[in-house]
């Protein structure tokens, strides 16, 4: 709430100095951490009749007087006032009768740049697309690869950077990859080719040889985005899978590729 009580204590003395002349001297009251309405009107008080000039307000101006603090004052406390008072002003100030500064802001750290996604894993191919296959309505993708050393578990992790590969490129895990090291696998089984396959090669071949191929040329089958259990469509954990050699000694492992954003 604003004061409009005045005390003594705010209003300065006005020295009327005896001289030859007899001219009266006007000196300058301390207004510095007074409110700028009060400081004014000690101003007034103290026999100066010229306009109060104000610095400061902000990008607005000022407009409540009462909401501002005189800092600093021209002249200062008791001296001859021969012009305009200047009183400097702020919201708050310094301890020293300075106007305060506005609080410096430290520089946003920048974050350090996403690496471009780029894939390094072994060179395939992906023979032919199957599109809304199963209760899931997954796309499936019949991947050839070359042959890799089985000796360690490292093959894993170069089939699973192709099947991140196309996560990547599809933009989602939920699909199907089947990964193989004999082309004639992927157009033997796949819908879309394994007519044309039996045609080619024959019916014996393809009951007889192909079989025999998948067992060793099957490397892995990934599928992520169905239920095997519910037998539906499912974002679970256990929906997202790889066996490895399928149509052998298969093993199952739950795992999803990371796709883009």
């Amino acid at each position: 709430m604003r004061r409009f009580i005045v005390t003594s204590a705010f209003i300065a003395v006005t020295l009327l100095v005896a001289g030859c002349s007899g001219e009266t001297v006007t000196t300058m009251p301390d207004v510095v951490g007074k409110g700028l309405d009060v400081a004014i009107s000690d101003v007034k008080l103290a026999g100066i009749d010229d306009e109060v000039e104000v610095l400061g307000g902000g990008m607005f101006g000022v407009v409540d007087k009462s909401n501002w603090t005189v800092c600093s004052q021209e002249p200062q406390t008791g001296a001859e006032v021969s012009s305009a008072p200047r009183l400097t002003v702020d919201r708050s100030c310094e301890t020293d009768g300075t106007p305060s500064e506005e609080p410096t802001r430290e520089p946003e750290k920048s974050k350090p740049p996403v690496e471009a996604y780029s894939y390094k894993g072994a060179p395939y191919e992906v023979v032919t697309v199957d599109e809304n296959q199963g209760p899931a309505k997954l796309n499936q993708y019949w991947v050839y690869t070359s042959k890799l050393d089985y000796s360690t578990d490292g093959y894993k992790d170069q089939i699973k950077m192709i099947i991140a590969d196309i996560a990547q490129a599809q933009r989602t895990d939920k699909f199907i990859a089947e990964v193989v090291t004999d082309k004639e696998i992927a157009e033997a089984e796949s819908p879309s080719t394994a007519e044309s396959f039996i045609e080619k090669r024959g019916m014996d071949y393809f009951i007889n040889a192909i079989p025999k191929k998948e067992k060793t040329e099957w490397v892995a089958s990934y599928t992520g985005g169905f239920d095997p259990d519910a037998g539906e469509a499912s974002d679970s954990a256990k929906a997202f899978e790889v066996i490895w050699f399928i149509a052998a000694d298969a093993e199952i492992e739950n795992w999803k590729p990371q796709a883009a954003g």
